[in-house]
């Protein structure tokens, strides 16, 4: 058994799970955020909705009153509202940020589940694409900030 053999593949195994594990962290994190932001959006529109409804009747009626705010205090109260679009706002920040990452997922799906020169070429593509993010991203090289302009 040859051992650089071995290593290369624990290496190339290892960047996949690393970066698959990445996206997946990034993914539940801004799932979480938008999560929270789109049911409490929603609540608020609901909310804002409910109360104006209350502000107008189409003839007087006290007792049309009294029904408009006990049906505004029902919508303002629901939980059920805010936990379904906890659940969509979750799962749309989740795919959104897998579809922002799908280079680095492809090449992490590559890397682990590939044999051979598959497995080693995504292995390889996978180090490329961090280096150039991390330049990039990180580090800043490559752009152009409006607001720091040299001139």
């Amino acid at each position: 058994m040859n051992i650089g053999s071995t290593l290369t593949k624990c290496l190339v195994k290892g960047a996949g799970i690393g970066t698959l594990g990445v996206i997946a962290y990034d993914s539940h994190i801004m799932g979480n955020l938008q999560s929270d932001m789109y049911a409490k959006s929603r609540d608020a529109d609901a909310c804002a909705e409910a109360f104006n409804n209350t502000q107008y009747l189409s003839s007087p009626s006290p007792t049309t009153a009294k029904l408009k705010k006990g049906v505004m205090n029902i919508e303002m109260e629901s939980n059920i509202r805010h936990f379904v679009n906890s659940g969509i706002g979750y799962f749309k920040g989740f795919i959104s940020t897998m579809v922002n990452n799908v280079v680095p997922l492809g090449l992490g799906i590559g890397a682990l589940l590939g044999k051979g020169k598959i497995a080693k070429g995504s292995a390889i593509g996978l180090g490329i694409y961090g280096v150039c993010k991390f330049f990039k991203d990180v580090m800043g090289f490559g752009h152009y900030n409006d607001l720091n302009s040299k001139f």
